[in-house]
């Protein structure tokens, strides 16, 4: 299974894994920055500098979409509005990961021919070695990449690796899990729908009355913690009467 993963890695990657690819970025005949690109079995790495501002950028590719790192961890692209030039031409350089799920990859004999992101559109051009150069179409703006460097990289495994920020997200992730409901897997997705209405009835009609049960008793006892996790949401996230600061 992994040699096949690494196969359809290869597939969709304009450039080879295990390679370091520089990229020279223009807007018309002006140079707006520089990006270098990591490659590997696993993970993408890209650094942007721009011309004006040669502050380093890194952006990410891995579990499962675009990150970007800053200070206190990384945060995936698809939650950041801004379209900067780095976030609008930086992902066109990330396959085989995408900003989004949803985003749309065509294809054409084995290469990626354009990739649709964030409102931005990219379409590629390719000789001997992979991707060559990259057009990139963003709010009325075209950017072209142009490659000027591949060589093969041993870069450690450390450049790659995603550490996701901590802070309010999460804490609202696990917060609306708990207001959401429980998640017990072993009761049925559809007990409810086949339920009678009375708790604890069981009919003679093949109906599968223990799930209705376990479905009863679990709703039961979240109803019961219900309260709790509103305040804990409140107080948390400084919301409602009981997450003012008094």
């Amino acid at each position: 299974m992994r040699d096949l993963a690494m196969v359809l890695l290869a597939a969709i990657s304009i450039v080879s894994p295990g390679t370091e690819s520089r990229w020279a970025v223009t807007k018309g005949a002006t140079p707006v920055g520089t990006i270098t690109l990591l490659t590997s079995d696993n993970g993408a790495r890209a650094e942007w500098k721009a011309t004006v501002r040669p502050a380093t950028i890194v952006f990410l590719g891995g579990n499962g979409g675009v990150w970007l790192r800053t200070t206190g961890g990384d945060i995936q692209l698809s939650t950041i509005s801004a379209n900067s030039v780095e976030n609008a031409v930086t992902p066109a350089l990330l396959l085989p990961f995408t900003n989004s799920p949803g985003d749309a990859v065509e294809s054409k004999g084995g290469k990626v021919t354009s990739y649709a992101y964030r409102g931005v559109k990219a379409t590629y051009t390719y000789d001997t070695k992979g991707a060559s150069k990259v057009e990139v179409k963003s709010g009325g703006q075209t950017y072209t990449l142009t490659r000027n460097v591949l060589a093969s990289s041993n870069a450690d495994a450390s450049n790659f690796a995603i550490r996701p920020k901590k802070g309010a997200a999460a804490r609202l992730a696990r917060l609306s899990g708990d207001l959401l409901g429980p998640s017990d897997t072993s009761v049925s997705a559809t007990a409810g729908g086949r339920g009678v209405g009375t708790k604890g009835l069981k009919l003679n009609d093949g109906g599968n009355y223990d799930a209705v049960a376990k479905l009863e008793n679990r709703d039961a006892a979240w109803h019961e913690k219900l309260d709790d996790a509103l305040a804990e949401f409140q107080k948390d996230g400084k919301v409602g009467k009981n997450g003012r600061n008094e």
